[in-house]
Order: C-alpha cells, then structure tokens, then sequence
C-alpha cells in the first residue's frame, strides 16, 4: 500500500496542518506526508485555493480531512456542507479521511475509488478505550469499506494504552491506531513498532489532537528505532 510516492513499508509520519507558512517547516523537521485540517483553516481561507498552494508548495503527499466536532474536529455545518467540500478538493489529494460513522461515507469512498485515490477511514472515541473484541472490530469494518482503518481512543489508564497496543499486534495490516490523552501520548511512537502505518504529528504550536507529539519529535524517537 503507498499514499503517492509514500511506500507504508515503515512507519510514516503525518504532518498537520492548517496553515501554508507549516508546509516547510513539516518537510524539514522529517514529515513524510502531509494532512490538510480543512476544519482547522482560518474561517477566511479560501479551501481550495489553499489545496492549490500547498501543492505548488511541496512534492509530499496530501491526506484531505475535514473533521467534524462530534469526532474531535472543528466543522460545525451539516454532512450536506461538509461533503462536497471534501470531495471538492480531492483532485488535488492522494488520500481522503472520512469518518467510519458518517452517513455519507459511501459517496467519498466512492468517489476516492474513481480517482484511485487512498480511503482512510477514521473512528475516534474521546471517552474512553473500548473493549479489544470492539476495537477489531471496528478496524475490520473500517477495512472491508476503505483501505486504511484508522483508530483512535482515549487513554485512560496505561492499561488502555496495553490493550491498544495488544490490537494493533492483532490487526491486518495496513492500519493506523493511536491512544490518545497524555498517557497514551507515548503510544504515538510505540504503535508503530507494534504495527501501525502512520502516526500524525502538529507542526508548530500545540498538538491538533489530545497528547500529540510533533513532527520534529517523532522523527527523532522514530529514526533511533525504527527507520
């Protein structure tokens, strides 16, 4: 499986951004790929003026995602504003996030088909770490629909961070998983050891998702380790 020019061979670090002045400093502190946070953007952007400029920008692939509040991002609007933003700037991505609960999934898969394009498809539980059975299973749903499942839950405890972990040495490859909080943030490194693909980083300022690691840190755990 690659993203673009991207081989998941190893694990791949993710860039976030939301910002065009992030673009360099994502490439040189070690992303290997890039996230777009359309929900992030200043409420000014013009969406995919901004799609145009990072890819004139940088040769490094693109993940689209336009994350709504009730999965930890910003978008307010209904799935009928926010999907054909999505897929309006898909031409100029080599990868989309659509979320495993949205009702509209099947159209931006769909869509990610026709173009050849890489379906990431995300599930976030912010309350807490469900039970191992029910996280391969929704890594399983997420594969049979899209080609990435990407999972991520709310440490609560260490042991949460460990049944994680004991999921990810499970799961068919490729996938992404990451415990989030600050005693999951350790896990952003350790998954891929244990199996995970990518792993998404904040470029400047503070992290985009709770217990986010920069780019520039886990390049530096990731090249000691693994890479």
């Amino acid at each position: 499986m690659r993203i673009g020019d991207v081989e998941l061979d190893t694990p791949k670090i993710v860039g976030v951004i939301n910002s065009i002045d992030e673009v360099e400093t994502a490439e040189k502190t070690g992303a290997d790929l890039l996230e777009i946070r359309m929900d992030l953007l200043d409420e000014n952007e013009e969406v995919i003026r901004f799609f145009e400029d990072v890819t004139d920008a940088t040769s490094l692939p693109i993940i689209a995602t336009d994350r709504p509040k009730i999965e930890g991002g910003s978008f307010v609007g209904s799935e009928n504003q926010r999907i054909p933003m999505l897929m309006s700037v898909m031409e100029y991505a080599d990868a989309v996030d659509i979320e495993l609960r949205s009702a509209e999934k099947d159209v931006v898969i769909d869509e990610a088909r026709k173009r050849k394009m890489v379906a990431i498809v995300s599930y976030h539980d912010f309350a807490g770490t469900p039970p191992k059975e029910k996280m391969l299973r929704i890594l399983k749903e997420a594969r049979q629909i899209g080609d990435i499942p990407k999972l991520a839950v709310m440490a609560n405890s260490l042991s949460d961070v460990i049944s994680l972990l004991e999921v990810t040495l499970q799961a068919k490859k490729p996938f992404c998983t990451i415990a989030m909080g600050s005693l999951g943030k350790h896990s952003r490194v350790i998954a891929p050891l244990y199996g995970s693909a990518l792993t998404y980083g904040h470029v400047v300022g503070e992290g985009k998702a709770p217990g986010q690691l920069s780019v520039g840190e886990l390049k530096n755990v990731l090249d000691t380790l693994v890479r």
